[in-house]
């Protein structure tokens, strides 16, 4: 277990406007012990958990962060249910999980992209697969408003272009289309320049199948299709993963 305990201290200490060597002083304890505690490299002795929730006024579950690793243990249930419910085709279920969990974790980025993906894979008429999808689209609208996470947000401002495609909003594509990084301004191409051995040899590696995946998109858009087999085998050598099978697959090469 995790527990929060020196994140918790700095936290309550900042607060209050304190010092570490005062609140060093109040434990009998050198500043030197609390640093160390608020870097999360040790924790309290135990004897001492009286005291700091007593200086701080707050109870020792709190001190410990017990609801916080509550809620992180929860979140993760959470999306380790939608997943297995991805898999087995659950969506309708995953679209009452996530609508749940985002009134307990509201404008979490996550829950919405697992939420818009899962009205997007809902059956029903032509008519409920339309709400189904103009709902997916205001989620991941919300999300580019609203979201922090640039990854999250870079993979939204791409399956959107699709969403609003299908929407019959092709103009709306496009803008949104034209706002995608290239592909010479990616985050694989930034790490095998500034990481180093085994890292940097795992980037390259991890990079090689989104650059397939673009290959054979290209390459089948040129009518070149043929082309993509002779370029995997220089890739992969054989050594292709089920995605890459697929790729190879569907462009027939």
């Amino acid at each position: 277990m995790n527990l929060l305990i020196g994140e918790k201290i700095k936290k309550l200490r900042r607060a209050r406007d304190l010092t570490q060597e005062e609140v060093a002083a109040h434990l009998g304890v050198s500043y030197q012990a609390i640093s160390k505690w608020e870097r999360c490299e040790g924790y309290p002795d135990i004897t001492l958990l009286p005291a700091l929730s007593n200086y701080f006024g707050i109870t020792v579950d709190e001190l410990l962060g017990m609801n916080e690793l509550a809620s992180a243990d929860n979140y993760e249930a959470i999306n380790r249910s939608w997943a297995d419910n991805n898999r087995s085709g659950a969506h309708r279920e995953n679209v009452t999980l996530m609508r749940e969990a985002l009134g307990i974790y509201p404008n979490d980025a996550l829950l919405l992209v697992q939420l818009s993906t899962s009205l997007e894979k809902l059956d029903g008429s032509e008519a409920e697969r339309r709400a189904y999808l103009r709902e997916s689209i205001a989620v991941q609208e919300q999300i580019l408003r609203y979201g922090e996470d640039s990854e999250v947000r870079g993979a939204t401002m791409f399956n959107i272009c699709f969403a609003y495609l299908k929407n019959g909003e092709h103009d709306k594509a496009l803008v949104q289309a034209r706002k995608l990084p290239n592909l010479y301004k990616a985050r694989e191409n930034a790490l095998v320049y500034l990481l180093e051995g085994e890292e940097r040899l795992e980037a390259a590696r991890g990079a090689l199948e989104p650059l397939a995946w673009a290959v054979a998109h290209h390459l089948g858009a040129l009518g070149e299709g043929e082309k993509v087999g002779a370029i995997f085998d220089i890739l992969f050598e054989g050594n292709e993963s089920e995605y890459i099978r697929a790729i190879r697959e569907k462009a027939g090469a």
